[in-house]
């Protein structure tokens, strides 16, 4: 096509840094082969991608969690501390909260209940004229002209046309049974962790600099660099992120309150002075399973997996893929796997695990059997929980769901929109608009579907996904560029068994092809398994570790 006809292509584009969503028209666009002067994109794909790194985030717009602080006894929710009518009218305010007697009912609300610089005040008029859709979302008030620190509430419209927005006060507490699990899950050091901890419990950072005998600057700087380490935009977004984690702490802990805990972060520093981030789940003496993840999933294991491992006496080492967690790797491409696998053996070495079998989620399937086929004395066979096929050619994914066949279709030509890609859909989920992406991709699964509406594994994705992007977009657009690839020389020759377990519904590697799969290349294979799809990670992992479990040396 001419190169002109790419001009709607470029606006779609640029649209995305307003609204992320917007990516999901782009691909059903993209979706198709049409040009080999796509890649004339790139630069306009790499331009979008610098602005969505660079515009702060809005606080997003579906904070659910914080919906079990706002319940009444009867189910019904508590009276607002504050409530405004349409102009910033008061129609209620607590007066144990809201002394001043500048906040009178029937009068507009003063200038100085908001921030300086006028984001929250724009923020409260987005609330108010997204209507019953928006909300709620956490603002920071100030109850006097004199006060520099400000109390957080939870904000949400209310009354039947949406035109009226109540304020809760947030009575979020750091709790330090789950804000220790928080911080040592995401790699926080003391200092980040303290802070933290002052933020949530509504203190400012100028009380932290006070309080810590530093100056307000510092204090500042630290701040930025745990906003960036976490991939956030805000203090409102680094409470909105511990509440998650400690609902979804407080219900694993409810529900398998038998486990180990959650898991242990360590991080192995290697001869070049990279590091190798990985997680332990289980008990020491169990026989050790490596667990290679898939992308948005993480290193992470959720209680229901991890019951299933404890279930079959096994101890699992989750290392981060290449570029994940801040991981640094000297190759790319196809090239990064070797150099990968030599790391695990590494890892091996290091927790003195002389063999152990390997299991790997959907896109981690080049990494595994790449681990068994060069190291056949180190890795005694391999589980696929579900996997992604050898690409022969750049376009042969027909067979995928619309939101993987154009990020893999382009991987090879415009590999810039494979970042945009992802730090759309980051942006998207930070927002609380990452529906529209997972229909894209597993909404012709029901199993898929549901497994994404289950509290552990949204819990788990949203962590997962903090920890993904806290350095940028690589790990995710390696991902593609891998699945992307003809990796099938690794599946052949090999001296250990392999078992494909797959599921009736999964879009990512359909049953039919997976069969002709593993007949090709002599691989066992289980199911198709009714009600499973893409996820079979989360929704047999009892069967996945059995499997693991059976190839395993005594």
């Amino acid at each position: 096509m001419p190169n002109d006809s790419l001009d709607p292509l470029i606006r779609d584009a640029y649209a995305i840094a307003a609204q992320p969503e917007r990516l999901i028209k782009l691909l059903t666009v993209l979706q198709e082969p049409t040009a080999e002067d796509e890649g004339a994109l790139q630069p306009h794909f790499a331009n979008v991608t610098a602005l969505l790194t660079e515009i702060d985030p809005s606080v997003g717009d579906d904070f659910a969690t914080y919906a079990r602080d706002l319940d009444g006894t009867d189910g019904e929710l508590t009276p607002a501390d504050l409530k405004l009518g349409p102009s910033m009218i008061v129609l209620r305010a607590d007066e144990q909260i809201f002394q001043s007697a500048e906040i009178v009912r029937g009068q507009s609300v003063p200038d100085w209940l908001f921030d300086v610089d006028g984001e929250t005040f724009a923020q409260v008029e987005r609330l108010m004229a997204g209507g019953s859709k928006a909300g709620p979302v956490i603002i920071r008030l100030y109850m006097d002209p004199e006060d520099d620190r400000g109390v957080l509430f939870a904000a949400q419209t209310s009354g039947a046309d949406s035109a009226q927005l109540d304020f809760r006060v947030m009575r979020l507490r750091w709790n330090s049974v789950s804000g220790d699990a928080f911080a040592r899950s995401l790699g926080l050091t003391a200092t980040e962790k303290k802070l933290a901890e002052y933020l949530v419990n509504g203190l400012s950072v100028l009380e932290f600099a006070s309080d810590r005998q530093r100056a307000l600057g510092t204090a500042r700087n630290q701040l930025k660099g745990l906003l960036r380490k976490l991939a956030i935009g805000s203090q409102t977004d680094l409470i909105a992120l511990y509440a998650g984690f400690s609902n979804a702490f407080a219900t694993a802990e409810a529900k398998a309150p038998n486990l180990d805990p959650a898991c242990s972060s360590h991080k192995l520093t290697l001869q070049d002075g990279s590091h190798l981030p990985f997680e332990i789940y289980g008990n020491p003496n169990a026989r050790p399973v490596l667990y290679l993840h898939a992308t948005i999933d993480g290193a992470y294991l959720t209680a229901r997996q991890q019951d299933a491992a404890t279930r079959q006496n096994l101890r699992i080492i989750a290392p981060w893929l290449p570029f994940y967690a801040g991981s640094k790797m000297a190759s790319t491409g196809l090239a990064v796997v070797d150099e990968f696998v030599e790391r695990l053996v590494h890892l091996l070495d290091q927790l003195k695990i002389a063999r152990c079998s390997v299991v790997s989620a959907r896109v981690a399937a080049p990494y595994g059997m790449a681990a068994i086929r060069n190291h056949p004395d180190r890795f005694c066979g391999l589980v696929m929980a579900g996997t992604i096929l050898p690409a022969g050619d750049a376009n042969d994914f027909s067979h995928l769901a619309m939101g993987y066949r154009a990020p893999l279709r382009l991987a090879r030509i415009a590999p810039s929109f494979v970042r945009l890609y992802f730090a759309a859909i980051s942006t998207m989920v930070r927002r609380g608009k990452s529906m529209a992406y997972f229909k894209s991709i597993y909404g012709e699964s029901a199993a898929d579907m549901k497994t994404l509406s289950r509290p552990d594994v949204a819990e788990l994705m949203q962590l997962s996904m903090k920890r993904t992007f806290e350095d940028g977009y690589e790990s995710t657009a390696q991902q593609a560029i891998l699945t992307a690839s003809d990796w099938s020389k690794w599946c052949r020759d090999l001296q250990v068994p392999v078992t494909v377990i797959c599921g009736a519904e999964d879009r990512l590697a359909p049953p039919d092809m997976v069969a002709k799969f593993c007949d090709h290349y002599g691989f066992n294979l289980i199911g198709p398994l009714p009600d499973v799809g893409s996820l079979a990670i989360q929704q047999v992992p009892h069967r996945i570790f059995e499997e693991a479990a059976k190839s395993h040396p005594d």
